[in-house]
């Protein structure tokens, strides 16, 4: 990886660790998104040219993400952000009253949420799945509560607040197994590890582009695998998502993945992720990325431990990381810590993150969270060691 290039391709003003939040676009996809306005300002959006440019643009993006995830670009849906995918398919499943979705105890709200309003609606019992510490799903226990009445099995990569990646290849097995529809929230991980949604076997993978993928905010992508998008219901009847017979006054969705179209799309936005997965390419891969992450992410670990007080949340082996690491220090709260981290001159957050299940496990009340990406460097993370240490003598 040229680290020169990529830190001149990325002039951040700070040191900035809050990846898993939303992360800096590099200039490449900046200039990608822009270069949707600067061509329906030569040619106007509804020309024929112009169109033909997007169409061909966006074609193109669902096929870089599609071989970014070993997918089917036919599998490619453009969402505004990971929730709307995870919402996407809470709304779609044909449920039955008495059947129970497993959800992993540690998710974000944004996938618990949907299967919530989708329970109540439909007389659905919603199980959680155990985990155990240091921040593992049990998967014995998973097993156990999969019975003939469970419709879906919806797990979170890596929770936003901890980082620590699920073994999400051996829950699509027992999810293939019993043969139950599984659904990834990858919201934390897309960009940060190698993603194969077949070796995975998930049925469905959300995520944003935002964050560890740097691409443009208000992005973001679903997979459905090609034997479950007929299962799924149209998300909203639109120009794009389906067909009006004027004469009958009927609405058919679309049989392929348009049914989730829903008007208008973000182009600049895809213009803009699709550059993105291209960039990941361009400088060297997803392997050397990942491999940078947990170089980072093991620095960090090791250096962390010099700062009195502290606790890491977690495993402390960087493989088992997605390049986040939660943390708390004796005497110090959550929002005391990101303050002084911020007014020095640090992107970090600090608080629950929605994720009551990691506060409950670890019987906290919220996490101080640095999140590391390829661009970040081992001198930055000495800054904000020394940092901490100051804070602590202060």
């Amino acid at each position: 990886m040229d680290r020169k290039k990529i830190r001149e391709d990325t002039p951040c003003g700070n040191i900035y660790m809050n990846h898993a939040s939303t992360s800096v676009p590099p200039l490449p996809v900046i200039e990608a998104a822009q270069d949707y306005y600067r061509m329906i300002m030569q040619y106007g959006a509804t020309s024929r040219k112009a169109e033909e440019i997007t169409i061909r643009t966006c074609r193109q993006a669902a096929e870089n993400m599609a071989a970014f995830l070993n997918a089917d670009a036919g599998e490619i849906m453009f969402v505004p952000n990971g929730t709307v995918g995870i919402g996407m398919v809470a709304q779609g499943m044909p449920w039955k009253p008495g059947q129970n979705i497993l959800i992993d105890s540690m998710s974000f709200i944004s996938n618990v949420a949907p299967f919530i309003e989708a329970a109540k609606s439909h007389g659905l019992e919603i199980r959680y799945i155990p985990a155990r510490l240091p921040g593992f799903l049990d998967l014995e226990k998973l097993e156990e509560l999969i019975d003939e009445n469970t419709a879906l099995i919806s797990v979170t990569h890596a929770a936003n607040s901890l980082g620590v990646l699920q073994e999400i290849e051996r829950i699509g097995s027992l999810a293939g197994k019993y043969k139950i529809p599984y659904l990834v929230d990858a919201a934390g991980t897309l960009g940060a590890v190698t993603l194969d949604v077949q070796k995975i076997g998930c049925d469905f993978l959300s995520a944003s582009g935002r964050k560890y993928l740097r691409g443009p905010s208000g992005t973001g992508i679903l997979y459905v695998r090609q034997e479950r998008i007929g299962m799924l219901k149209g998300y909203m009847p639109a120009w794009n998502s389906g067909t009006w017979d004027y004469g009958t006054e009927e609405f058919t969705y679309h049989n392929d993945i348009r049914r989730l179209e829903f008007g208008e799309k973000n182009y600049p936005g895809i213009f803009g992720l699709s550059k993105a997965v291209e960039y990941i390419s361009e400088i060297g891969g997803m392997r050397r990325i990942e491999a940078r992450i947990r170089e980072l992410t093991g620095y960090l670990l090791d250096r962390l431990e010099d700062v009195d007080g502290i606790r890491i949340l977690g495993p402390g082996e960087a493989a088992c990381r997605c390049g986040t690491t939660g943390f708390i220090v004796e005497g110090k709260g959550c929002e005391e810590i990101a303050g002084y981290l911020n007014k020095n001159g640090v992107g970090m957050m600090a608080h629950h993150f929605f994720c009551p299940g990691v506060s409950e496990l670890f019987e906290i009340e919220g996490t101080a969270r640095l999140s590391v990406h390829y661009w970040n460097t081992e001198e930055e993370i000495d800054t904000v060691i020394n940092l901490l240490k100051k804070m602590q003598g202060e």
